[in-house]
């Protein structure tokens, strides 16, 4: 079998996804499912069985994240150093432009979905297939959303074989890469607000031990310990309330 081509593969997903079908797809952290469009983004939301106060995801690369978000420049140059220099995965919290064309694509319901006290959430640096993706459905104006290729509550899939058949059976397309690059750290990416006087951790999870050692050394910000995937087993130190639209969503089903 002959190795994946990341960029032929990122232009099926893409030829799938642009017209509202789903798909799962590789990155660094683990499986996705993805999708350009609110019915798909519900039916996934559904299949996963994923309570109400869980929110959408947003799927970005550095340039999508640049475009978007609205940060200070001290907070900016964090994202920056730890993604691009350090080279780490993170789900990035920041106010965001309410202007910015791919929005304009995105359904009220919805994007109060993906939306928190005027943040968005967007997982950058998330591999070459993620970035490459997004490029994709960046420059057609369009928005990657998803979330995890699992049952809710089950944990992220290293490998396409651990991902239940629920959740295979509603994909348009599906893209094998092997083992994702971060599995073995068994947990999602690290989530850090920005949109306040100094980053937030909202998540523990992939590379954390690194993210957390460099706010130290490079910004003298302390983070919380990570307890441990035992006592924290999907590393979220907030859970936000249930949303109404999401509620009517979940009792429909």
């Amino acid at each position: 079998m002959p190795a994946p081509d990341i960029k032929a593969d990122a232009q099926r997903v893409f030829d799938v996804i642009k017209g509202g079908g789903i798909a799962i797809t590789p990155m660094a952290l683990g499986y996705s499912l993805a999708t350009t469009s609110t019915k798909g983004l519900e039916k996934m939301f559904t299949t996963k069985k994923r309570p109400a106060h869980k929110r959408h995801a947003m799927g970005g690369n550095y340039a999508l994240h640049k475009e978007l978000h609205l940060m200070e420049p001290e907070q900016a140059e964090i994202v920056r150093c730890l993604t691009q220099d350090f080279d780490l995965p993170l789900a990035v919290i920041a106010k965001y432009d309410t202007k910015h064309p791919i929005l304009q694509n995105i359904d009220e319901d919805t994007l109060e979905a993906l939306t928190v006290n005027g943040t968005i959430a967007m997982l950058i640096n998330a591999g070459p297939f993620q970035d490459e993706l997004v490029e994709l459905t960046r420059t057609a104006g369009l928005p990657l959303l998803g979330s995890s290729a699992n049952i809710s509550g089950t944990g992220t899939k290293f490998v396409l074989q651990d991902i239940p058949p629920e959740i295979t059976k509603i994909a348009d397309l599906v893209i094998d890469h092997g083992r994702v690059k971060f599995g073995y750290y068994g947990r999602s990416s690290t989530m850090i607000d920005f949109s306040g006087p100094k980053p937030d951790i909202v998540r523990i999870g992939t590379c954390y031990d690194v993210i957390k050692d460099h706010l130290k050394q490079f910004w003298d910000i302390d983070a919380p310990e990570d307890p441990g995937e035992a006592a924290l087993p999907h590393g979220h130190l907030k859970q936000l309330p249930p949303l109404k639209s999401l509620e009517r969503l979940v009792a429909a089903h």
